[in-house]
């Protein structure tokens, strides 16, 4: 009984193995297209693009959601990872669908995978 369910296990890992070398092999198409084609890679392949203006201002677009708030620190999930803002002071001035505006002194910007 014991050996049907390791073996049952190790199917399943070995399913999301297969997965995942499927997933990451259809990435780098992606990219290898979206490169010869020279198509802006945040659209094509969702990816964040972030523009800062000094230290004081900082847009994010292609963003999935807000993690963590607080008055020095914003953490941002995007589809590469999470994006941690620290700083003085710092708040968000306006979130859209497609793009969230951090303002304040940043000193920091982190990125966690």
């Amino acid at each position: 009984m014991a050996q049907k369910l390791k073996n049952a296990t190790d199917s399943k890992q070995g399913q999301k193995e297969k997965k995942n070398k499927r997933d990451a092999s259809k990435q780098k198409l992606r990219e290898k297209l979206t490169e010869m084609l020279e198509l802006p890679k945040e659209i094509v392949l969702n990816m964040p693009k972030l523009m800062m203006l000094g230290n004081g201002d900082l847009i994010i677009e292609n963003y999935k959601g807000i993690i963590e708030y607080g008055q020095d620190v914003v953490r941002v999930n995007t589809t590469s990872g999470i994006i941690k803002v620290k700083g003085m002071e710092i708040y968000i001035k306006e979130i859209t669908e497609e793009s969230i505006m951090i303002y304040g002194n940043i000193m920091s910007l982190e990125f966690l995978g």
